[in-house]
Formats: C-alpha cells, structure tokens, sequence
C-alpha cells in the first residue's frame, strides 16, 4: 500500500504535481497561521496575568468592608491567620498591606489615589522593572515619608521626582495635611487601570489611619498557579472558617473576581483562536480535498485495474489516504518551520510593537510550549485526514469496465 502510495507520488502529471503543491501550501500556511495566533493568545494572557499579580496580586485576604472604605476596617496581623495563609497550598508568598484613600496635590492640581502601604517584605519587582525616575520605597529602621506615584498621577497634578506633594485626608470638616516626598515615579502596567496606586511604607499609613503596627488592611499573596486563584481563594475561606478564631468577617477574593473586566476581555480571545482555527481547517480541508479528487480521477485507470485484480474499496481508498497523509505531513512540518521562525524573530528581535496605552503592553507577546504545538498538529493532521478518508468513497463510484477503457 505504502509503494503504491509513493508510485503515485512519483509518476504524477503535472496537473497533479501543481494540486499537491497547492493543497501542501495550503496546509502549510494554516497551520503556521493557527499555530502564530494561539501563540500570540497564550502570550497575551500569561503576560496580562503577570502585570495583574505583580501590580494587584492573585488573592487579597482582607476584611471585605476595609476595600470600600479603606483606613476604617482594619484586621490584626498575627500569627495564626499568617499560618493558615503560607500553609495553604499554592500560595508562593504573602504580605502586608494598608491602605488609605487621600487626596494627592502638587504645583497643577489634585487628584484622588489610594495610598498602599508595604514593607520589606513586598515583591516590587514589576514596579523596578517600570521605574521612569527615582527610586523605591525605602525601609529603613527610622520611618521614611516617601511615596511612589504612578506617572499618571505625577502627570496630573504636576509632581515631578523629589518634588514635596500634599496628602490630603479627609476626617470630619477640616482635611488634614500631610507632606510627603516623591521619591520615584513609576508607569503603570495596566494603564489607567489601578493608575491611581501610590506605595510607601506600611507604617506611614498605619500613622496615618492611627492604627497600632499590628493593625493592616490585608495580605497580598502571589501563587504558583495563577490559572486556579479563584479555587485557592475558596480554599482559604473555608480554612479561615473553620479554623480562624480571630475576625469573622474575612475574605480571601482572587484576581479574576476582583479584576473580572480583564480577565474577561482575555476569555474574549479565545473565541477569536477558536474561529481562527476553524477557518483555517475548513480551508486546508478544502484544498486538500479538491487535490485528492484530481489524484483519484487521474488514476481512474490504475484504480479500474486493481479491481479487476480484486483488491477491495477500502483498500484502495487506505491508498490514496495514505498519499494525502503524506501530502499533509510535509506541509505541517513546513507550517511549523515557518511559524516557529516568525515567533522566535518576535521573541528575541521584538519587531512588531504595540500602543501600549491600548494593550497594555510594549510589543506582540509570544508563548512557546511543546505539548500545545504537537497537540495543535496532531488535530490538524487527524481531522483532514479523516475527512479525506471520506472523499475517498469516490472510488467505490468508479466502475471497472468504464475505469479500464479510461485514457
């Protein structure tokens, strides 16, 4: 079967030779094309996850009332509420955080922002890597009145690095003042989105919502797995339920609740991979069938002959399925070439860039993974390989009497 597969091959016509060429061609660029975009997809959505967790974090743990009115609803950090956090499966790291809305000014005007209070402990790698001036936070033994404005703030109310800007906080009728320093001026990763976040020392909020140094608003954990944040989330609300003897009213909330417009424009993408991936079958199943009928039609005289030496339809149909499997195989191999040399050129030469203001990031991502790519090929390749076992009923249509005398 496998020599008749690779005679036919071999002793094609030229309008044979030219279909093969097409239908290759075409299996080829599908396949490359599905392969660029689901890329494409999973780097957008493992890059937007990762400004998430390293802007906002992947579960918050707090007193649900404290997120409304931040600097009126305090927890206590202590050691058994920390205990059932790092325990807790998932959980790669947990800190400290206060919180206080305020009213930022300097020299052009005044802005509403949420002051977040942190400490040494805090992971503030995302915001180094999107530092524009300046410097951190710093957390030294004697308290700093440093903030970190986002340049959106900086921007709107005129404060430039190292420039003194007012805080002002609302308590009854009269706001009092605080002054603080800007110590670096960060760009933020998501936009507009969370903009509006200014860090400093967790004990400068403390001070200034006038709680003791066991006072905070919550903890801020990062996970191994981010994909099941809302599962881990779940998990700690049951442990704190059943094994928390301190405040009852806390709450551990994910990400992709509390930032459900983003992940939700992410989920968006996979409709569009899903359409993309359709389409592209539909076409290279197309192409390739019109070129198996040609190869049928052209060896009707070859078939006529094998039935007449009583070889079975389904032997003979095993034959030119074969000769499409090899068809397809070489162009899945050419598609992955071609696609695997555009992403690796994007990777590591960055030629396509982005509005970062519109998309959150600087460049197309790209995300490479073995087991999604031979996953995506072995679809591609078994479902036109079974559609083209079904265009091959044509042969049980061809007579051997007629098939014979076919010139």
């Amino acid at each position: 079967m496998k020599s008749l597969a690779r005679h036919i091959a071999m002793r094609g016509t030229s309008s044979q030779n030219m279909m093969v060429r097409i239908a290759t061609a075409t299996v080829a660029v599908s396949i490359a094309v599905v392969i660029i975009t689901l890329s494409v997809i999973f780097g957008f959505k493992e890059q937007i996850s990762a400004l998430v967790s390293g802007s906002m974090s992947d579960i918050t743990i707090s007193n649900p009332y404290g997120e409304r009115q931040p600097g009126l609803h305090p927890i206590n950090d202590n050691e058994p509420l920390r205990s059932i956090i790092t325990t807790t499966g998932n959980i790669a790291h947990a800190e400290r955080y206060a919180l206080r809305s305020c009213v930022a000014r300097g020299e052009d005007g005044a802005m509403g922002i949420a002051l977040k209070g942190i400490d040494k402990e805090a992971d503030l790698s995302l915001f180094a890597e999107r530092l524009e001036e300046g410097i951190l936070p710093r957390f030294e033994d004697s308290r700093r009145k440093e903030v970190l404005l986002s340049k959106s703030i900086s921007t709107k109310i005129g404060a430039e690095c190292n420039d003194r800007i007012e805080l002002l906080l609302l308590e009854g009728d009269t706001p009092r003042r605080e002054v603080f320093k800007v110590c670096g001026i960060y760009r933020s990763a998501l936009g507009e989105t969370g903009a509006e976040l200014a860090l400093t020392d967790i004990r400068n909020v403390q001070k200034l919502n006038n709680w003791e140094p066991t006072q905070i608003s919550g903890y801020a954990c990062r996970l191994y797995d981010s994909e099941i944040a809302e599962q881990s989330a779940d998990i700690i609300n049951l442990r704190l339920m059943r094994e928390y003897e301190g405040e009852e009213s806390l709450a551990a909330v994910s990400s992709h609740d509390r930032h459900a417009d983003i992940f939700g424009w992410l989920e968006t993408h996979d409709v569009n991979a899903t359409v993309i991936l359709t389409i592209m079958l539909i076409v290279a199943i197309f192409n390739m069938a019109t070129a198996l009928l040609i190869l049928v039609l052209e060896r009707t005289r070859m078939v006529g002959t094998l039935k007449s030496l009583g070889m079975q339809n389904s032997t003979i149909r095993r034959i030119f399925t074969y000769r499409a499997a090899q068809i397809i195989a070489v162009g899945i191999v050419i598609g992955n070439i071609l696609a695997l040399g555009l992403l690796l050129a994007q990777k590591y030469l960055h030629l396509i860039k982005l509005d970062e203001s519109g998309y959150f990031l600087s460049e197309v991502p790209v995300s490479l993974g073995a087991g999604w790519i031979v996953a995506t090929d072995i679809l591609f390749a078994t479902v036109i390989i079974a559609v083209m076992y079904l265009a091959t009923a044509i042969v049980g249509r061809i007579k051997v009497a007629e098939a014979i005398k076919y010139n």
